[in-house]
């Protein structure tokens, strides 16, 4: 069999996000209304829930159900007003929140660059979600992402404006031949329409980046992994947006992309061999005029 002829991955999120702890505070105006702010640590925007399960003489403007979005910082995301003035009120509530934007907007059509230097060849593999095919049952996602095989380790850059959000870079592991392990390195990068990109397989220790860092299409992030990989080196990428599932509820749904590459913009929809580009226009699409200027610039 190719070593380039499959890769069977399954991409966990947790809901809350690895490190996140979203908390949610309450304070009373002098017009007796309830104010209720999200604390975010991170350096990205949450999607938030507040789900009255009581409501006693105060009302919201989203019903028993309020969606928002936590800010980094603190977040204003819910209000309750009494309903008749000198009367008693009570409530109670819980909520649930998820990594990005569920409100978020696209004011391009944003296309990707596959992430490794211009000129790389790459053979582009779409990945499975290994509990679909090991327990052969309905309700998985069948789009986890696409897995980029090169012959030889390379640096591994943005594919897209954004902020890193999320990495761990600190994993070694002394295992050969793998097909999946658990426990690998990964950065993710949020990007302004509320979507993230996350990037796994990367060698430990090699960033280039922080958390907190706008990075640019092109940027170099770190240096790829895999070499210990039954399909040898390689760099995973998957996309993701919240949405919500039901009214109290969030999810996280993958989604694939369009990628600029030698065979023009395309979604990869099959095993393919293509060579990264880096073509102004893309590179510019999402820039502010000063990084264009200095794009055009060579800074």
């Amino acid at each position: 069999m190719s070593r380039f002829a499959f890769s069977l991955i399954i991409l966990l999120f947790s809901s809350s996000g690895l490190y996140a702890q979203i908390t949610i505070e309450s304070e009373q105006d002098s017009d007796r209304n309830v104010l209720f702010y999200a604390v975010n640590p991170t350096k990205i925007p949450y999607s938030v829930i507040l789900n009255f399960s009581q409501l006693q003489n105060m009302t919201t403007s989203g019903g028993g159900n309020v969606t928002g979005i936590a800010l980094p910082g603190r977040t204003k995301v819910a209000t309750l007003k009494p309903t008749l003035a000198g009367q008693g009120t009570n409530y109670r509530y819980g909520f649930s929140y998820a990594k990005g934007n569920v409100f978020g907007k696209t004011k391009i059509d944003p296309i990707y660059l596959i992430p490794v230097p211009e000129g790389t060849q790459v053979k582009a593999i779409l990945n499975h979600n290994i509990a679909e095919t090991l327990k052969k049952e309905e309700g998985y996602e069948t789009y986890v992402g696409i897995s980029f095989n090169f012959e030889q380790p390379t640096a591994i850059v943005a594919p897209r404006k954004g902020v890193i959000a999320e990495m761990r870079m600190d994993v070694k592991s002394d295992k050969e031949n793998l097909n999946y392990s658990a426990d690998e390195n990964y950065m993710e990068i949020y990007h302004e329409d509320g979507t993230i990109t996350r990037l796994v397989v990367l060698k430990a220790g090699s960033e280039k980046v922080e958390v907190g860092d706008v990075v640019l299409p092109g940027q170099v992030l770190a240096e790829s992994g895999g070499e210990n990989y039954h399909q040898g080196p390689h760099v995973r990428m998957v996309n993701q947006k919240t949405v919500k599932e039901g009214i109290d509820k969030f999810k996280y749904t993958y989604f694939p992309v369009v990628f600029a590459s030698s065979e023009g913009n395309i979604e990869i929809k099959a095993l393919s061999g293509l060579t990264a580009i880096h073509p102004k226009e893309v590179l510019m699409l999402e820039l502010s005029k000063k990084e264009i200027k200095m794009l055009l610039e060579g800074k």
